[in-house]
């Protein structure tokens, strides 16, 4: 049997599988539309971004929140780029991201797509065992996505970032360079990051004590 990748007092941190991509997606859209829009999330849509995700599994790292009785509250994934698939971010935003990192003069030996960040706020509000950890989670998840960026000082990374959450991430100590003006996508202002291995390393030091197992 599947076991957890940590267990945690009131939650366990998970690694999916391949089999368990189609309800990591359908989280994440329901999360992204419910919270933003206040609909459903266009099943096309959910279809397609399953299909992605699933292309993306065996060069990708997964994770997901989820409490003691087996509900997700909360994910994150981060994909290696081959450097020739063109990216969803490159698309949505009309970039080419091997120009934009020849611009900054890097060689990064890897280059990381940090994808579906999110969590069920309402949840987490609403469950007595899981209000009391909200700051942590976000870190957490965020830990584990750093962990396989910082493994290079000089490897790159992108991210396609609710204006929000980079505001977040900003007041956490994450300061990444914004490649672009904000786009409506999946429900909300988002915005395309950039940053490095070293950028993130002081954050990901000062809280890879959470992991153990990744």
């Amino acid at each position: 049997m599947k076991k957890p990748l940590q267990v945690f007092e009131t939650f366990d941190l998970w690694q999916p599988e391949q089999s368990d991509l189609a309800e990591f997606t359908k989280f994440v859209l329901r999360i992204y539309y419910e919270h933003h829009l206040h609909t459903p999330a266009p099943i096309d849509e959910v279809n397609a971004c399953i299909k992605e995700d699933l292309a993306l599994f065996p060069n990708g790292h997964f994770y997901t929140l989820k409490t003691k009785e087996g509900e997700i509250f909360g994910t994150i994934g981060v994909s290696l780029w081959d450097g020739k698939a063109k990216l969803a971010i490159e698309q949505e935003y009309d970039l080419d991201i091997t120009h934009e990192i020849k611009t900054r003069g890097l060689n990064p030996p890897q280059v990381w797509n940090i994808r579906r960040f999110a969590t069920d706020r309402q949840m987490i509000k609403q469950r007595s065992e899981l209000r009391p950890f909200h700051a942590l989670y976000f870190k957490l998840l965020l830990t584990c996505v750093f962990h396989h960026i910082c493994a290079y000082p000089n490897n790159a990374m992108v991210a396609e970032c609710d204006c929000k959450l980079q505001r977040t991430l900003i007041s956490l100590g994450i300061s990444s360079e914004e490649l672009s003006k904000p786009h409506f996508v999946l429900g909300s202002q988002a915005v395309p990051i950039f940053n490095t291995g070293a950028g993130l390393q002081e954050f990901y030091d000062n809280h890879k004590h959470l992991l153990n197992h990744v």
